[in-house]
């Protein structure tokens, strides 16, 4: 946090992503994303199938216009998992 801004005007978005089922299959992202709408500076909290789609992403510029974000969490899979190269290493 800058000294200069305030913590009032701190508006996080939680992104809780599935990764179709290599996330959803062993983590409740539902339940994730409600726990983190109760944390302090979070204005928004969602799961999402795939964050890194274009949808998903066009989701977020959305919630950032609508919900005034200033902070972004993403909770997602590494980008490791869907690189060939890094498959075989």
């Amino acid at each position: 946090m800058q000294k200069s801004e305030s913590p009032d005007k701190i508006r996080i978005g939680v992104y809780v992503c599935h990764c179709g089922s290599n996330i959803g299959a062993t983590v409740d992202c539902a339940a994730v994303a409600a726990y983190a709408r109760e944390l302090p500076g979070v204005v928004h909290a969602c799961n999402q199938g795939y964050t890194c789609s274009e949808p998903g992403q066009a989701q977020i510029k959305k919630d950032i216009r609508e919900h005034g974000l200033t902070r972004i969490v993403v909770a997602s899979c590494s980008p490791r998992l869907h690189d060939r190269h890094s498959a075989n290493a």
